[in-house]
């Protein structure tokens, strides 16, 4: 079995650069392709999109975006960056809108292809895209803001090691506004890159303000009084569809108190910030920023309480990179191997019956959490001027 892994790999660096290149792009267009036209069919079909419709619908309306605790659970910005594919027709705006979330986590693959594996960029391109398309089935099918999460915080992680503070911290506050659940990585960017703070407070009170361009200001003002009440009702979620560690143990029929949640998730916190305290201080700025978001990443999926399974694909993006980088480059085939069972892991909802029912809710955080236990020793055992991730001998591209 090892032997054949081994000769997988090598018949995989014998892939000419432009073949996989050429490879890669055609599995992303046809995947497309399908998607786009399954979509263009049936518009309403199996479609996280409705909510947002609706609310881009209110917003220009100047109804009120929030209803229910498990309604629109977005900033009033997304309504704003969601409008120009609402005010085409569905058959347009809805396929347009899938493209965009494919296009954006497959340029976010290839800058970090190219970045952390310059001379191998096609093939790590190829290995991180046929690794993260299964973990992409659902969000992309149903629209969903999960795979332009991914693709901006494996941006940001870029735009970090290269010191783009403005792009960083623009990429960050686009995550906010996709996504609340952001403000965790915001957050620890902020604290642990000091010259991003800056550029992240500007771009951050930009991105606040921007709403206020609505014709009824007055309005647009009172949806952030409406947002923040019912952000505090969602925070507690009741039901049993959250793929956190919360959930994951509820499976096993252990229901921790709601206080006992938020003590772990604080404890959590701090653990998580110590340790991307440690790897911000990395000799290597390129593969110590991807550890850093990574860590970051691990800690949004298994303590937010409303991630769902859909959402590990905003890990998988890093998983998938790694393994590839891991395999291709570094040449350690056997961290390679289970780097590539988790990002497979992530995707079990898209298995169907009977891996789905099988591992609902608690196979991707125990992965998740097996990975983030793995990563955690490795960063207090690695020594400062050694990457944690991906490391070997080569040498990280300069500057540009």
């Amino acid at each position: 079995m090892r032997a054949k892994w081994e000769n997988l790999w090598e018949f995989l660096r014998g892939i000419p650069e432009l073949r996989c290149l050429k490879i890669a792009l055609l599995i992303w267009v046809v995947y497309s392709g399908v998607i786009v036209a399954l979509v263009a069919v049936d518009p309403g079909g199996r479609s996280a999109t409705l909510e947002y419709q609706r609310a881009t619908d209110n917003w220009l309306a100047s109804k009120t975006l929030y209803r229910s605790r498990n309604g629109y659970l977005y900033l009033p910005q997304f309504a704003v960056l969601y409008a120009p594919y609402e005010l085409l027709p569905d058959r347009v705006g809805e396929p347009l809108w899938r493209l965009t979330c494919m296009a954006s986590l497959a340029w976010a693959l290839w800058a970090a292809a190219s970045q952390l594996a310059p001379k191998n960029r096609g093939g790590v391109f190829l290995i991180a895209t046929a690794l993260i398309l299964p973990s992409t089935f659902a969000s992309a099918r149903n629209g969903q803001v999960n795979m332009p999460l991914a693709a901006l915080f494996l941006l940001t992680a870029l735009a970090l090691a290269r010191e783009r503070w403005w792009r960083a911290a623009i990429f960050l506050a686009l995550t906010l506004a996709l996504k609340p659940i952001s403000l965790a990585p915001v957050l620890l960017c902020g604290v642990l890159y000091p010259r991003l703070r800056l550029p992240l407070l500007v771009s951050l009170v930009v991105m606040a303000i921007a709403p206020l361009a609505h014709v009824n200001p007055a309005y647009a003002a009172g949806e952030y009084s409406a947002f923040a009440h019912n952000l505090g009702q969602a925070g507690n979620p009741q039901g049993q569809s959250w793929c956190d560690f919360a959930g994951m143990l509820r499976v096993f029929r252990v229901d921790l108190p709601p206080g006992v949640q938020l003590a772990i998730r604080a404890m959590a916190g701090l653990l998580t910030l110590g340790l991307c305290w440690r790897v911000s201080k990395g000799a290597d700025a390129l593969r110590s920023a991807f550890t850093f978001l990574f860590l970051s990443t691990i800690y949004l999926m298994l303590f937010n309480p409303r991630t769902e399974t859909n959402s590990y694909v905003m890990l998988g993006a890093f998983v998938a990179v790694w393994a590839a980088v891991e395999g291709l480059v570094c040449r350690r085939t056997g961290i390679a191997f289970w780097a590539c069972v988790i990002v497979l892991l992530l995707g079990t909802e898209n298995y169907g019956w009977p891996v789905f029912p099988l591992t609902n809710l608690w196979a991707k955080a125990l992965a998740t959490s097996v990975l983030g236990v793995w990563l955690a020793v490795r960063v207090l055992k690695t020594p400062q001027d050694r990457p944690v991730l991906m490391g070997g001998t080569w040498s990280a591209p300069p500057k540009r």
